[in-house]
């Protein structure tokens, strides 16, 4: 049976010359030399590092946009693509296999340039004892373009089969083996690793999610400080971003992060003297209401095309007003919270927050620091773990039957705040028991969230009609907003007939049950 089909790289020594190699020894097999050529790649990946993670890279090259198979470096997909912008969207490349393909992996993250690298490549056909091809050899130069230079980073020599001949090849791999010696690189995935070390990228850098492995028996204080920490590298990270306009997620993990500190700050006491905790608080909500209008901009922009397909054909051409209206809106935002984030206040807020974690970090028994601050880690996680799950119970059970907007915003913001609390403590407890009492969790949350989304976005569209008593008429814009009004209306209420059910899967033995596993742990 064939070996799996599998492109094989070496990297030879210093001073390898291929044309000495190939006639220097007698191979199995006879190299017909095809071609030289030079090619410039230019690879993309999301802030993330999605695509790399999926095994998979992005490229311009010769005026095409390639996905590539990072083991193999085998193109998959291609489409002619004349610009090498600094970054794109999926959902700006024409409707195709390679766009759905992109979209897929980066979800609504932008692909943003992460090094260019210029190849030089001989090739060379290789047949066997009855003159037939059996595969290819590559010999290839990579080198990084960084201001205009040239950089040499890897030389490899790749063996690639043809379909049927993996055997073949594989046994002339093992001659090379013998001839070579040295180091060998197994896969395209290597290189791709050596060119951006190279162009000092650091691949997975960057995560939204926060997983620190927090010990136990430290006191809660030490654990919070670093958490809230880890939740000011992410907003950090981000903040830079947000007025480069590149895609909405750097706005979505900032807030989501301000969130989690907020959340923890008012939750989980003894961390600071009451003082310091409502000036923190005050601080980190005033940085989350000040991108609300931003975000929501976002939101509305992001379901334009659902909308347009929500409305009939007579109606999806006037909501255009609309939507124009809301990009002007935001990009006011947009420069409005950019400037914020540039402000010495906020500079200084967030220099001072810094600080202060730190000092804890350094040293959580310095000062005076509170009774609370200083039990154990897990006890206290435990603790708030078991509130916010009893909350989140009472108040869904405590819902009538036809639940009001208002009741199941609040269940949603207790699911919110019971989510935070399993995720930042997460590293404490076993995964086979944290992980399914999570997915249960989210089940509802995402109930919840849709319901209020809708509940959300009729509000704001019928604000807009309001505000249209003013201006001159257009009855179309008015028709095709209220016609989303109804529409919208009927999902909630699917939404909220769906509650019930939704939350009787969440509240039942089998999760009462891993809960219990996870407080006993």
């Amino acid at each position: 049976m064939d070996v799996a089909l599998k492109t094989i790289y070496f990297k030879p020594g210093e001073g390898f010359d291929i044309e000495s190699f190939l006639n220097s020894s007698a191979f199995p097999v006879r190299f017909r030399p095809e071609q030289r050529r030079k090619e410039r790649r230019i690879f993309y990946d999301t802030f993330e590092w999605q695509f790399f993670n999926q095994g998979l890279a992005v490229a311009i090259t010769g005026r095409r946009l390639v996905l590539l198979d990072l083991q193999s470096g085998i193109e998959r997909l291609s489409i002619p693509f004349l610009s090498t912008p600094g970054h794109f969207l999926p959902a700006t490349l024409t409707p195709g296999a390679l766009r759905t393909e992109l979209e897929t992996t980066a979800g609504l993250r932008a692909l943003l340039r992460r090094c260019t690298v210029d190849t030089e490549v001989f090739r060379a056909r290789i047949l066997d004892s009855e003159e037939k091809t059996i595969g290819f050899l590559l010999w290839e130069c990579f080198a990084l373009i960084r201001k205009g230079e040239k950089e040499p980073v890897i030389r490899t020599l790749a063996l690639k089969p043809l379909k049927g001949f993996q055997n073949e090849i594989r046994d002339l791999a093992r001659h090379f083996e013998d001839l070579l010696g040295g180091e060998c690189v197994s896969e395209f995935r290597d290189i791709f690793t050596m060119l951006m070390e190279t162009a000092g990228r650091r691949i997975n850098d960057y995560s939204a999610k926060i997983t620190l492995a927090l010990r136990p028996g430290d006191p809660v204080r030490k654990s919070v400080a670093a958490l809230l920490l880890a939740a000011l590298g992410v907003m950090k990270r981000n903040e830079g971003w947000i007025g480069m306009d590149v895609d909405t997620e750097f706005l979505h993990d900032y807030r989501v992060a301000v969130r989690r500190t907020r959340s923890v700050i008012s939750r989980i006491g003894g961390i600071f003297d009451p003082e310091t905790t409502e000036t923190c608080s005050r601080a980190f909500r005033e940085a989350g209401n000040r991108c609300n209008a931003f975000r929501d901009s976002d939101v509305y922009l992001l379901m334009e095309s659902e909308y347009r397909a929500m409305l009939p054909l007579s109606l999806a051409g006037h909501i255009d007003p609309f939507f124009r209206d809301l990009r002007a809106a935001r990009t006011s935002e947009r420069r409005r919270f950019s400037a914020y984030l540039r402000s010495k206040t906020y500079s200084g807020m967030i220099a001072g927050w810094e600080r202060l974690l730190e000092e804890v970090l350094d040293n959580p028994y310095g000062g005076t620091p509170p009774a609370a601050g200083l039990e154990p880690t897990l006890s206290v996680a435990k603790k708030h773990i078991e509130k916010a799950w009893k909350k989140v119970v009472r108040h869904g059970r405590a819902i009538p039957s036809e639940a009001s907007d208002d009741e199941l915003h609040m269940l949603r913001i207790d699911c919110k705040r019971l989510r935070y609390l399993l995720e930042l403590f997460s590293s404490l407890f076993p995964d086979k028991t944290i992980g399914p009492v999570v997915r249960h969790l989210k089940e509802l949350q995402e109930n919840l969230g849709m319901f209020v989304d809708l509940a959300v976005q009729q509000r704001y569209l019928l604000t807009c009609l309001e505000g249209m008593k003013g201006k001159p008429p257009n009855p179309e814009l008015a028709a095709a907003l209220g016609g989303l009004v109804s529409l919208l209306h009927l999902r909630q209420e699917k939404a909220r007939k769906a509650f019930h059910h939704t939350f009787r899967l969440f509240d039942n033995d089998e999760t009462g049950t891993l809960f219990r596993e996870l407080l006993n742990s």
